[in-house]
């Protein structure tokens, strides 16, 4: 069953009755991708229910405009959402410190949870359709913390107080990755607060984040979940115990966490594909090649490509703009051979799944 079909079966168990597990944890991480402003309340003063919240945000979105959220899973988030307000277990869950920033070199947003038994789930924001929100996913290569990251830290520290709840920090694809910052970069009151952390389909980080005390430590609390097809999940350094699940989607449109699938109370279980595992491989080998500064330099040279290519939002790579974008990188001088090589087969993977998916 899909996590829609899991809310509607399972909506009728308290948190009480039914514990808090791994699909509520994405349920709850996707949540932070819907545009709240105006909604939910910036500070902790004015908490409100889910079903008052939801009851507002259809208000003030007709179907016509939700028709035209980007990216497309916001339109099918958006029920899912609804469909939480008629359940005894996620109705009352009251929202508050709402935080939604897009500029120009980052994206970041994130919204507190206070569930029914006592507990509250902080999540954060994945990559959006902005490129400033993709280029800082990019940056985690060769810094860290980028703004983001370091934005996720001092929220944490702002919602976790040593009097308060017990703490669920989760975040789909880059919300993912700023779970685990805002843990990595908390002080030891706030970490010893946290109870898990739900990484579903994010990147990793750098060495040098990766193979400190602290990281090690949040291990042990770390749920990482991947698809079978897994490509943001397999970027950076990773921990090896991830779960892989599966999905009803093909392809990297396995990202989408819409289309996760559910056994009673758990993901189905699933095999990463060969295909992930070369990426992975590849994109480890690839980084590991290069020094943060190196890094740096690539990654400035690629988006001063998108650009020139006009490229405002990831839903405007259109066939004629990645055919640009294309030619753009062999024209370019400042990137090395290898690099060059590796851009235009990313970039052709994408352009052959775009021509796929609108056949002439």
């Amino acid at each position: 069953m899909t996590i829609k079909q899991y809310i509607e079966k399972k909506g009728d168990f308290t948190f009480d009755e039914l514990p808090f597990n791994e699909v509520d944890g994405l349920i709850l991480s996707l949540l932070s991708y819907i545009d709240f402003n105006g909604i939910v309340s910036e500070d902790d003063r004015h908490k409100i229910p889910l079903y008052e919240v939801c009851a507002l945000f259809f208000q003030k979105y007709s179907p016509k405009e939700i028709k035209k959220f980007v990216p497309k899973f916001l339109r099918k988030l958006v029920f899912t959402f609804q469909a939480m307000a008629d359940t005894v277990r996620y109705r009352n869950i009251l929202f508050y410190n709402y935080i939604k920033k897009v500029e120009k070199d980052t994206q970041f947003g994130a919204v507190c949870m206070l569930l029914s038994d006592g507990t509250l789930f902080v999540s954060f924001e994945g990559t959006d359709d902005s490129i400033s929100g993709w280029k800082e996913d990019f940056q985690m290569a060769y810094q860290f913390p980028v703004l983001a990251q370091k934005r996720a830290g001092e929220y944490l520290k702002k919602c976790v107080s040593l009097f308060g709840p017990m703490v669920r920090v989760g975040g789909h694809s880059k919300g993912g990755n700023l779970a685990m910052a805002s843990y990595l970069l908390s002080d030891f009151v706030t970490r010893s607060k946290i109870l898990c952390i739900y990484n579903n389909d994010g990147p990793g980080f750098r060495r040098k984040e990766y193979c400190s005390k602290r990281y090690q430590k949040m291990i042990k609390k770390l749920h990482m979940i991947v698809p079978e097809e897994s490509l943001a999940g397999m970027c950076l350094r990773h921990p090896t115990n991830y779960k892989v699940i599966k999905s009803s989607f093909k392809g990297f449109f396995q990202h989408d966490g819409n289309s996760w699938l559910v056994d009673d109370v758990s993901f189905q279980r699933g095999v990463l594909s060969s295909r992930s595992k070369r990426i992975e491989k590849r994109v480890f080998q690839w980084i590991c090649s290069y020094d943060d500064d190196s890094r740096e330099k690539i990654v400035t040279s690629l988006f001063s490509i998108l650009e020139r290519a006009k490229v405002q939002g990831l839903s405007e790579l259109r066939i004629t703009k990645i055919n640009k974008i294309i030619a753009l990188i062999k024209e370019n001088q400042n990137m090395d051979k290898e690099t060059r090589r590796f851009l235009l087969k990313a970039f052709k993977k994408l352009l052959l799944q775009k021509e796929e998916k609108n056949p002439s």
